[in-house]
C-alpha cells in the first residue's frame, strides 16, 4: 500500500513558484543568563537546533534544548525573556543501547561510519514526555552512515519537569521515513549531493508523532511524515510496519521544513528555509493536518547573517495571535528572538 499523500494545493499551485511573504520584525530579544554547553567543554553552544517547552507553570516554562553537534539534552527555564539554562541530559552513549526498540537501518548511505554524536535536529513536547530526534541522514561531509543519528528518544516527566525514568530509545522511524511513498525513496541518501531525507523538526498531535523533513525538496514540495507514537515505542525489537502519513507542503523551490511547533488547537506551525545550503530566506507557515489544503503563510524572518533559523517553539497563544521564539544555529547560545503573530482562523 502506498503512503496516503494529502496533497495541500492543487496541482497547479504545487508547480507554481513560492510566493515571498512579508519580512517580520522581531518583537524582542531574549537574554540568555548563562552560556549552555557546547559539544567542547567549557565552550557556549552555537549549534542550537530544537528547543521545547512544557505549558507555564508558576509563571515560567520548564523546557528541553537540543544541539546537532552533542549526544546531550539541556534543560532550561523561561521566565519573561529570561532564558536559565539547567542541566545536561545525556540521551545516547559512547555506543549503540541493546536496549533500542527496534532495528537498526541497513544498506544505506554511501559508507560505514561510526557511532558518534546524536545528531539531534529536533524536540518536541506532549502529554507528559519530551521526544528528541536525530537527523536520520548520512554524515553531511562524506556520506557516511552513522547509527548514532538514527535515534528517537522519549523522556516522560513530572509535573515539575523532572525525567521520571530512564530515556527511552528507538529506531522505528527509520521504518516509517523508508515506507513513505516519493519521499521515503530519498532515505539514505546524501543531503547535499542527492537531496537526501533528513528530519529537522517533530511535533506530536495526539498519538501522531509528525517528522519535517529538510529534504527531499521535490518541485516546490516539502514533506511532513505521520507516525503512530503506538507503534514507534512498542515493546521488543520487531521492525514497524505500519504505512506512515505523508503530507506535501507548498514550500518553494530548494526549500524545506526546518522545524514544527504544534498550535493548542491541533494545527502546526512550521518553519521553512533552505534544502541544502541555499541562500533562501527562513519563514513561517501554519499548516491544519486535518484539512491539508489549507496553509497560510505567515512572513519571512529577517537575514541573521551566520545564523539559521532551527528552533520554533510556541510560547503563548491569546486575542487571535501568537508568541514565538525563534533560535539559530551558529549564533552563539541560540540568540533567541520572540516575534508575535497574527493566528488565521479561516484554516480550521
Amino acid at each position: 500500500m502506498r503512503p496516503r499523500l494529502l496533497p495541500l494545493l492543487a496541482a497547479a499551485l504545487l508547480g507554481a513558484s513560492f510566493v515571498q511573504a512579508a519580512t517580520l520584525a522581531p518583537e524582542q530579544r531574549f537574554r540568555t543568563l548563562a552560556d549552555f554547553s557546547g559539544r567542547k567543554p567549557g565552550k557556549p553552544a552555537r549549534d542550537v537546533s530544537g528547543l521545547a517547552c512544557m505549558p507555564v507553570a508558576n509563571g515560567a516554562q520548564r523546557c528541553l534544548l537540543i544541539n546537532d553537534e552533542g549526544s546531550f539534552a539541556q534543560f532550561a527555564r523561561i521566565a519573561e525573556n529570561r532564558i536559565t539554562p539547567g542541566s545536561p541530559l545525556p540521551i545516547i552513549g559512547p555506543d549503540a543501547s541493546p536496549d533500542t526498540l527496534g532495528q537498526p537501518p541497513q544498506g544505506i548511505c554511501r559508507t560505514p561510519g561510526r557511532f558518534a554524536e546524536l545528531d539531534g535536529e529536533a524536540v518536541a513536547y506532549a502529554d507528559g514526555a519530551f521526544y528528541l530526534a536525530g537527523s536520520h541522514g548520512c554524515s553531511r561531509n562524506k556520506g557516511e552512515f552513522r547509527l548514532s543519528a538514527f535515534h528517537l528518544a522519549r523522556i516522560k516527566v513530572d509535573a515539575e519537569g523532572a525525567p521520571t525514568g530512564r530515556v527511552e530509545l528507538t529506531y522505528r522511524l527509520s521504518d516509517m521515513l523508508r515506507r513513505a511513498g516519493e519521499a521515503g525513496a530519498f532515505f539514505g541518501k546524501s543531503l547535499m549531493d542527492d537531496n537526501g531525507l533528513n528530519v529537522e523538526g517533530i511535533a506530536v498531535i495526539g498519538d501522531t508523532l509528525w517528522a519535517g523533513l529538510r529534504a527531499p525538496s521535490l518541485g516546490n514540495r516539502s514533506f511532513l511524515v505521520g507516525a503512530s507514537l503506538a507503534a514507534l515505542f512498542a515493546p521488543g525489537h520487531a521492525t514497524a510496519t505500519e504505512t506512515p502519513k505523508l503530507i506535501a507542503l507548498p514550500a518553494g523551490r530548494d526549500r524545506g521544513i526546518r522545524d514544527l511547533a504544534p498550535l493548542p488547537d491541533g494545527r502546526l506551525l512550521a518553519l521553512l528555509g533552505p534544502a541544502q545550503d541555499q541562500s533562501l530566506p527562513y519563514s513561517l507557515m501554519l499548516v491544519d493536518t486535518a484539512r491539508p489544503e489549507a496553509v497560510a503563510p505567515l512572513g519571512e524572518l529577517p537575514d541573521r547573517g551566520e545564523g539559521k533559523a532551527e528552533s520554533l517553539t510556541v510560547l503563548a497563544e491569546s486575542r487571535g495571535a501568537l508568541t514565538v521564539l525563534i533560535g539559530y544555529d551558529g549564533r552563539k547560545n541560540g540568540h533567541f528572538e520572540s516575534y508575535r503573530l497574527p493566528l488565521p482562523t479561516g484554516t480550521r
